[in-house]
């Protein structure tokens, strides 16, 4: 027996979505034309005219013909979307903070003393060699 597949259930889904779409609009047909023949018939509204896509480019095509009022609407879009960023981090409590701070302070000190060493060693060799 042979799984489905992701992309095949999607298909499948697509399908259904199409079917769906074509059925509603033939009833519709078909009742306009029993109704009043000399109406024109109302069009079906797309599947995807709710997405998130869509309003997107509407969006964009909107903010390109506004001049500087195209940059007032992408700052508040800008400070929207930044606003619920940060609500998802996750902050430190008080006593993370000075944890992490302390590690942070002991590995600067170590790596200081590290280089500092490596420095007077170097020094105290190239004396040697040169003098």
């Amino acid at each position: 027996m042979k799984k489905t597949t992701q992309k095949s259930k999607k298909r499948k889904g697509a399908k259904k979505k199409r079917n769906a779409a074509e059925a509603i609009e033939k009833k519709q047909k078909k009742d306009s034309g029993a109704a009043n023949s000399d109406k024109a018939v109302a069009r079906v509204r797309p599947l995807n005219s709710g997405s998130k896509k869509v309003q997107e480019r509407k969006a964009d095509s909107n903010s390109k013909e506004g001049g500087p009022g195209r940059y007032i609407t992408k700052s508040i879009q800008f400070l929207r979307e930044s606003r619920t960023e940060l609500k998802k981090v996750k902050w430190p409590t008080r006593k993370e903070l000075f944890a992490s701070t302390a590690v942070v302070i002991f590995l600067v000190l170590v790596v200081a003393l590290f280089l500092g060493i490596v420095d007077f060693g170097l020094i105290k060799i190239i004396k040697n060699i040169i003098g």
